[in-house]
């Protein structure tokens, strides 16, 4: 922050951006919320004789580490020490200018490049280094939207201006980078909101209804982001799940003071709240650059290690078929009580977890059991099972709606003292931990904790019955599945196809997204594997399954 696809064609993206920005106005009119960061002065240095490996950053003054108390404890540089590991001898390079917006990145200003620009340098960098990169970080665009604050309101043409050049210039740099280097993965990072700090000071019913209206702001501009990255092949880095950006709904503490967990999360990672607000503001301590640093390490890694490019298929007896760079655990559970109804992997993507319908709970891999149902009496059977982003805990979900809880995962609510209209088929957690989501046959979805609700097809006529739901990387939106493969979109989730319209020769039982969050897989009872948008075929276990399919899970 500092100054605050595929196949689909250019007017294809340039139409989602637009679906997503129209809530803007809206939500501005009664934000009267963005600040100016402090910018400081920064030369990036020239293109250098590839002699080693590269982590090349680019940003703003997120980017550029101000407000850590060393240059060694901003997240770029804590990111280049852990990826050291897997790149040994990585160095950093980092180009990032305090106070760039998105223009800024392509036109120039503020901070002095020898080539004019801070892309410009990055695109330089990439061909005098070329194979010698191992890959980009980027932060971007919340500056495009600071100055936008006036006498205590905002400025709407300021905000539309702002996020309408985002729409048109992020992906510009996104594809001067890719064409400069090509084959080097981009890691884009959305924001946390800053301005939550409001609910806390100056507090008081006003600063609670900046607050929240702040977070609905955060929602548009995170989301536009994000489907910006994954439209051009880009990895999204959910900055606002690991600040539980959205949850008002649990509580931390600051200073003493008990506030919702959002609110407390900024005060306890930026400066908004203290002493030193007035200095670094909306930045981050080094607490939150540690946040930061993990949450790009956690999605690097798992690129380096091949996730996202494989696929599990689970039967009702326990076999797991893995394709693509999906890990061979095992090729069954040995011995059941009730048939597999759902799998949920780990994060490392190195294990899974299968859920039965007696609610038994099987840990395969780096998968840790934390307890189940098994041997419980249950009102109705168990139909689904969602993992903990941190992978320390899972929910488990009954056809009532009933909701169970392990290890770290939170009870939130369930629906199962509920009449409902139709029994639910599977759940998904949220990106931030705190929430969920449940869905039933008829599309109707539940949601609690801080996931929202974005709508549903419980009033609409199905063609045949929903079986399954996953969420977009910044759960801003999410897809539900029916079993004839319909695929229907909400929030920030951007359809790419579906097998409504073909003959399958078995029905879908369920999806999975890939790691750029801009396409999924469905699969289907036989074995069968679909593949839309940015998700790529990686096989299937057509023929190959001693008995019907019922869940499919990426790595």
């Amino acid at each position: 922050m500092g100054s605050t696809p595929t196949t689909e064609s250019d007017a294809d993206r340039r139409g989602t951006m637009r679906r997503l920005l129209a809530p803007v106005i809206a939500a501005a009119a009664i934000l009267g919320l963005v600040a100016v960061a402090p910018a400081v002065a920064g030369a990036a240095p020239s293109p250098r004789v590839p002699t080693t490996t590269y982590q090349l950053s680019l940003g703003d003054s997120l980017g550029a580490g101000y407000g850590a108390t060393s240059p060694a404890a901003d997240y770029a540089s804590l990111v280049a020490a852990h990826e050291a590991t897997n790149f040994p001898g990585l160095t950093l390079e980092n180009l990032s200018c305090s106070g760039a917006t998105t223009n800024s990145m392509i036109n120039g200003g503020g901070c002095s490049y020898p080539t004019g620009n801070q892309l410009a340098q990055a695109e330089a960098f990439l061909r005098a280094n070329a194979g010698h990169v191992a890959y980009i970080t980027i932060d971007i665009g919340a500056n495009n939207v600071d100055g936008c604050l006036t006498s205590g309101t905002i400025n709407l043409s300021c905000i539309i201006n702002g996020l309408t050049k985002l729409e048109t210039q992020l992906p510009e740099i996104v594809a001067g980078l890719q064409a400069a280097g090509p084959g080097v993965p981009i890691f884009g990072m959305n924001y946390y909101d800053p301005f939550l700090a409001q609910w806390y000071t100056p507090g008081g019913s006003q600063g609670q209804t900046n607050a929240t209206q702040s977070a609905d702001l955060a929602k548009i501009l995170d989301g536009t982001i994000d489907n910006i990255y994954g439209s051009y092949g880009a990895y999204p880095v959910d900055v606002e799940g690991a600040f539980a950006t959205q949850d008002f709904g649990d509580t931390g503490t600051y200073s003493g003071t008990s506030l919702p967990l959002n609110v407390a999360t900024i005060c306890n990672w930026t400066y908004m709240c203290g002493s030193l607000a007035g200095t670094y503001g909306i930045h981050t301590n080094d607490t939150g650059y540690g946040v930061l640093a993990a949450t790009f390490e956690h999605v690097i890694d798992r690129w380096f290690r091949g996730g996202g490019h494989g696929q599990w298929l689970t039967s009702s007896n326990g076999t797991v078929y893995p394709v693509g760079s999906a890990a061979n655990l095992t090729t069954s559970v040995a011995h059941l009580n009730a048939p597999i109804v759902g799998m949920a992997p780990t994060p490392d993507g190195g294990g899974y977890w299968l859920a039965a319908a007696d609610g038994g709970v099987f840990a395969l891999g780096t998968a840790h059991f934390y307890g189940s149902m098994g041997g419980r009496h249950l009102n109705a059977p168990v139909v689904g099972i969602a993992a903990t982003p941190d992978g320390k805990g899972y929910w488990l979900v009954a056809a009532d709606g009933g909701v169970f809880s392990f290890g770290d995962a939170t009870f939130h609510g369930s629906t199962g003292a509920l009449h409902l209209n139709a029994p639910m088929v599977g759940m998904a957690a949220d990106s931030s931990g705190h929430g969920y989501w449940l869905v039933a046959a008829d599309g109707g979805v539940f949601a609690f904790g801080d996931a929202p609700f974005l709508g549903s097809t419980g009033a609409l006529h199905l063609n045949a019955p929903v079986v399954g739901m996953a969420p977009t990387v910044d759960s801003g939106g999410y897809w539900l599945v029916a079993s004839d493969g319909g695929v229907f979109s909400f929030g920030d989730a951007t359809y790419h196809g579906s097998t409504g319209a073909l003959h399958l020769n078995a029905p879908v039982v369920g999806m999975a997204v890939s790691p750029t969050g801009y396409g999924y897989w469905l699969g289907a009872a036989d074995g069968g594997v679909f593949t839309f948008g940015r998700a790529t075929y990686n096989g299937s276990a057509a023929g190959d399954m001693p008995a019907t399919v019922v869940a499919i899970a990426t790595d």
